[in-house]
């Protein structure tokens, strides 16, 4: 009788053990006086996986800066250049912006407005139709430290002048005289000429008057015909500096 009662309180401390146990139990095999051993194995939390998307905190990681990165390039009638920013910049004192044409010339300009979005560049003789690019240094995003420089390319809408020529003359197929019909003022001027074939020719302007305009052209052949553009012109009431367009024939 008394074996009897000794098993059943076994059996039942047994038994709480597995219920009441945060853990698995697996009971072993009884040993001859009826005692039960039992081995206890805890089971883990699983481990939380730190890259499994959705486990990330937000707004700790900070999406990289594209604030200096330019929205669009626009170029008015006035001379006016205008870089639209995507974001807000700020300025270096190294800023500086360079107008380069087709064949790599520098063309004169100067920045004339910025604020944190738009940066605005001052440029005169700017032929129409024509593709330039302009290279702005020392520009800050808004979350960057270092400078960056951009280049970005624009078509030139064409500066408007009263500007007009009265009479193209040809001399010694290497000069060709523009004459004006009123007086004509010129700033940082310079010349562009092109051959029926669309060829850039050497040309260089050698005399500047209010009433003409005098052009010194390198290979002019006779039958050809080529057309000038001098930029940075205008009459006395103008505010703007614009271009004149002329095209010659050699005889």
């Amino acid at each position: 009788m008394r074996k009897n009662v000794k098993g059943i309180a076994v059996g039942m401390l047994t038994m709480s053990m597995l219920v009441s146990a945060p853990t698995m139990a697996f009971a072993g095999q009884t040993n001859g006086i009826g005692d039960t051993s039992v081995t206890a194995i805890t089971q883990l939390a699983p481990k939380k996986d730190v890259n499994k998307p959705g486990n990330d905190k937000p707004g700790t990681t900070k999406p990289k800066a594209e604030s200096q990165k330019v929205s669009k390039v626009t170029c008015t009638s006035a001379g006016k250049v205008n870089i639209s920013f995507k974001g807000k910049v700020t300025y270096t004192n190294e800023l500086k912006a360079v107008i380069k044409d087709a064949e790599g010339r520098e063309i004169p300009c100067k920045i004339s407005k910025k604020n944190k979005s738009l940066l605005t560049v001052a440029v005169a003789g700017l032929v129409k139709d024509q593709t330039y690019a302009i290279t702005i240094e020392g520009i800050l995003g808004k979350d960057s430290t270092e400078a960056a420089t951009i280049t970005k390319n624009f078509v030139a809408k064409g500066m408007k002048t009263q500007t007009k020529v009265g009479k193209a003359t040809v001399e010694n197929k290497k000069f060709v005289v523009l004459k004006m019909q009123a007086a004509t003022y010129y700033k940082d001027a310079t010349v562009v000429v092109k051959d029926a074939d669309g060829n850039t020719c050497d040309a260089k302007i050698v005399k500047k008057a209010k009433g003409n305009i005098k052009i010194q052209i390198a290979g002019m052949k006779k039958g050809k015909s080529y057309t000038v553009t001098v930029n940075g012109v205008r009459t006395q009431k103008e505010k703007n500096y614009g271009s004149i367009t002329r095209t010659v024939t050699v005889k």
